[in-house]
């Protein structure tokens, strides 16, 4: 991994009560910025994942060998230095380009691929050979190159009865922005800002970036992230143990209000605007020391549950309306009994643990599952009725002690009739 140099072009500075930061408007060219994207550039926490269908991106090829524009990339630096002014970063993270980098390796890596395949009279030779025959022959180095055939033919398909432009990336003018001293809230902040104008950021994505911050760095292996796992693939291939961030996130938010949120658009809007005084309210939950024990309790409610269902268990309990359900009644129980005192967690915990163990059979996940089936979901919204379901079924069990509820007789009840029964 090379330095990355730039030439200064504009800069502008931020202050707020925490630090300064500066914000550098630079223009470099495609070939040096290629060779200095870090190996781990992907990995950066308030990311998305890559998107693999993107009309726009895919036509990447033409607008980087035609020399078109190609929208600013906004990065992040701890390790900057100016000189002659320039900027020379040492490392970075990539804030917003994330599509465009990774695709712009993947068509460098051809075009490197595609100037040593041309050597001496061979462009002829490539021409003449089908898309397939290719990816045939150069699977091996195709791999090696870290590319795919798809942009290898574009570029053959592109210079064919051409001259080829051997400089192209290194003429390249490619415009960036560089933040140096950007600490990680006000870099979420922009993240979610920069994204705003652009295809939809995935809801769960947009939450876990918005608790990035009170989430200490040393529980983030615990999970699996949004931008790595969709929710359906998750579910259907849950182990015993694995949480999602987003779910766990969303699950310790119903705790808190102790009944089931609806995650959507405008909550997560009316989240991001109030976000100082709903953090205040509830950070205390994300704490190391009641993280941790949180973190426990989610694995204990997986070992409990596997035991008695297993996969059938794993996935049910595996769907992020049924974790806000059963913390909406854990929630409530917690405040109803220990008035919310923190100090009781883990006590309350273990008494949800006694009384479910008690009450496994009573759980009737497969009765759960034959009721879903028999559901209009044309005039139903499944995940309403999942998390009220369980919610009225966890809330009759702990604070009833109600312990044999039938659960196509609680699919039938209304919102109002299960809030009035669990108030």
């Amino acid at each position: 991994m090379d330095n990355l140099r730039l030439k200064i072009l504009s800069r502008r500075e931020e202050s707020n009560n925490e630090n300064r930061s500066i914000c550098y408007l630079c223009e470099g060219n495609l070939e040096d910025y290629v060779n200095s994207i870090p190996d781990r550039y992907r990995e950066y926490d308030i990311q998305r994942g890559i998107v693999k269908n993107n009309s726009y991106l895919e036509k990447l090829t033409d607008t980087i060998l035609k020399k078109q524009y190609i929208p600013s990339i906004v990065l992040v630096t701890e390790n900057l230095e100016i000189e002659n002014n320039h900027v020379i970063v040492t490392d970075f993270k990539i804030l917003d380009g994330l599509q465009r980098s990774y695709r712009i390796k993947l068509v460098y890596n051809a075009y490197k691929l595609y100037l040593e395949k041309i050597q001496g009279n061979q462009k002829d030779e490539i021409e003449r050979k089908t898309k397939f025959k290719l990816s045939r022959e150069l699977k091996t180095e195709l791999e090696e190159k870290n590319t795919t055939i798809s942009y290898l033919w574009n570029i053959i398909e592109f210079y064919r009865e051409k001259d080829v432009d051997r400089t192209v990336f290194r003429d390249f003018i490619q415009w960036f922005e560089i933040w140096d001293n950007l600490n990680k809230n006000e870099q979420i902040n922009k993240m979610l800002l920069l994204n705003a104008g652009h295809k939809s950021m995935d809801m769960k994505h947009q939450l876990e970036l918005l608790f990035l911050n009170i989430i200490s760095d040393d529980y983030l292996n615990d999970f699996i992230r949004s931008k790595d796992t969709g929710a359906t693939y998750f579910y259907k291939n849950k182990e015993e143990g694995q949480l999602h961030l987003s779910h766990v996130i969303s699950a310790l938010i119903a705790f808190d209000k102790c009944e089931p949120i609806l995650l959507n658009q405008k909550y997560l809007q009316e989240l991001h605007e109030n976000i100082d005084i709903e953090f205040e309210k509830i950070k205390i939950l994300f704490q190391d020391n009641n993280l941790e024990k949180f973190i426990v309790f989610f694995k204990n409610l997986d070992e409990i549950i596997n035991s008695q269902y297993q996969k059938v268990g794993l996935e049910w309990i595996g769907r992020e309306s049924i974790l806000i359900g059963m913390f909406a009644s854990f929630g409530k129980y917690f405040k109803s009994k220990f008035n919310n005192d923190i100090n009781f967690l883990e006590v309350c915990f273990n008494e949800i643990l006694e009384k479910l163990e008690a009450n496994l059979q009573n759980l009737k996940i497969d009765e759960f599952n034959e009721a879903k089936e028999n559901v209009n979901i044309a005039k139903v919204n499944i995940g309403d009725l999942f998390k009220y379901s369980t919610y009225y079924f966890f809330c009759q069990l702990l604070m009833n002690n109600r312990e044999n509820n039938n659960w196509k007789i609680i699919f039938k009840m209304s919102k109002s009739e299960i809030k009035n029964e669990c108030n």
